[in-house]
């Protein structure tokens, strides 16, 4: 292992594992981040057991209160490297209050994850919707996810084309690799980095958005940094990174970024405004 990747997975280390008993240093956001003009539906998030053939893993399940049947699309979000779903409650509860069924698995969070299992294990969290949720839209689905999960997401993206998109946030390259499934992602795609992120580059990312063919969608936080697509870090953030925006600021405009590009791709709604502070370009 090369210094610079032993220096990566010491701060991924750092910034992601909570002991037992730790608090958060930073809290979630109080209410999901939506833009002014979009209805703020409200949400039950739990934990449930995702079962699937003879796998089963826990997950985070959040999605809009009331009876609406097959109203609402599926996304599976996958967490990054050692971190719990739960970390990213803030942005499944922003999806969900949008109308959307969203499902994040808790597999593969040990220190030695399997990458193709996790990608397989989203899939299985969109099936496993449509067929336990009465709300769950029986077609329209998509794939998400932050880091480790971001790769992933482009697994499963590639291994089925049937889903409608994918959307990462600052996407890590997996094994097997996610610049190399890219190229083969017919669906439309959203890569979203951190400008600042110390932890993976955004010219990994940008590899993949480079790979994948057309259509698809860059969008670059000015000042966002990889630990603040996330809710919490531990350890005081000791060896995370740090950006030049606040936490909160970027989890509000991450999720309006998921959250626009869910609606165009998966409700017919017009391309949403870009936020301030985002540099965009698409292909």
């Amino acid at each position: 292992m090369s210094l610079r990747t032993r220096a990566t997975v010491v701060a991924l280390l750092a910034a992601v594992a909570t002991p037992a008993g730790t608090a958060a240093a930073s809290p979630t956001p109080a209410r999901p981040a939506t833009s002014a003009s979009v209805a703020v539906l409200p949400v039950t998030i739990s934990t449930v057991s995702v079962r699937v053939g003879d796998r089963s893993f826990n997950a985070r399940l959040a999605q809009p209160t009331g009876s609406a049947p097959g109203a609402y699309p599926v996304i599976a979000f996958g967490h990054g490297f050692l971190q719990g779903s739960g970390r990213y409650d803030s942005t499944v509860r922003a999806l969900a209050a949008r109308g959307y069924v969203v499902v994040a698995p808790d597999s593969e969070t040990g220190f030695f994850p399997n990458h193709g299992r996790f990608a397989d294990d989203l899939w299985g969290a969109v099936t496993w919707a449509r067929s336990t949720q009465p709300n769950a839209s029986p077609t329209l689905d998509a794939v998400s996810g932050h880091s480790m999960g971001g790769g992933a997401a482009l697994l499963a993206a590639d291994r089925h084309p049937e889903l409608e998109t994918v959307a990462t946030l600052a996407a890590a390259e997996t094994n097997p690799s996610a610049t190399t499934a890219s190229a083969g992602i017919t669906a439309p795609a959203l890569f979203v980095v951190g400008s600042v992120d110390g932890v993976v580059a955004p010219s990994t990312t940008r590899r993949m958005y480079d790979a994948k063919p057309a259509p698809a969608r860059w969008a670059s936080i000015t000042g966002g940094y990889h630990c603040g697509f996330a809710d919490s870090t531990s350890y005081f953030g000791l060896g995370c990174d740090s950006g030049t925006i606040s936490r909160a600021t970027q989890l509000s405009v991450s999720q309006n970024l998921l959250g626009g590009w869910f609606d165009q791709q998966l409700k017919g709604a017009p391309a949403a405004p870009v936020p301030s502070g985002v540099v965009t370009e698409q292909k």
